[in-house]
């Protein structure tokens, strides 16, 4: 019984839940490329974040792949994204974050508009959509399309809660 006194007192202490650590401040500067009029970001429980405007309404909400699909691998290593949804959760950006693909195999997804065929679809959309990779740059186009499903699949139980 002390045991687990003693381990939900630590929690609290070090701000952990049930689904694990808090998610970090998004500052809305950040996002602000992303969001027209964004002022503030809030945190969802350990999962996303909602971005609103000075007067609160909802701008829409940022999903970040990782550490949902660090297991998913490119070329060389992990594909990070920033996933960007509309108030009525449509796909607005999906952008490749800092990651140690060759530069030129990533130039060639992003070159290839690639990153766009999402855009404007709803989640269970994007996940139906049949992607073809971009020719020379399989392997990173392939672990993109894994990091964006393993990220929105979440993303749906996510709301569920």
């Amino acid at each position: 019984m002390h045991k687990i006194a003693g381990i939900l007192l630590l929690a609290a202490v070090l701000g952990l839940n049930s689904c694990g650590p808090k998610l970090p401040p998004l500052p809305a500067s950040a996002v602000a490329a992303y969001f027209v009029g964004a002022a503030k970001t809030k945190a969802i429980d350990t999962s996303y974040y909602q971005v609103k405007d000075a007067n609160g309404h909802v701008l829409g909400t940022v999903l970040f792949s990782s550490p949902y699909s660090d297991q998913v691998k490119g070329f060389n290593g992990p594909t990070p994204l920033l996933i960007t949804l509309n108030p009525e959760d449509r796909i607005q950006n999906v952008i490749l974050l800092e990651n140690q693909e060759t530069p030129e195999y990533a130039m060639r997804v992003i070159g290839g508009g690639f990153y766009n065929v999402w855009n404007g679809l709803t989640i269970k959309e994007a996940l139906e959509k049949d992607v073809d990779a971009i020719s020379g740059a399989t392997f990173t186009s392939n672990a993109v399309k894994r990091s964006l499903k393993v990220r929105l699949e979440a993303y749906q139980r996510q709301k569920l809660k």
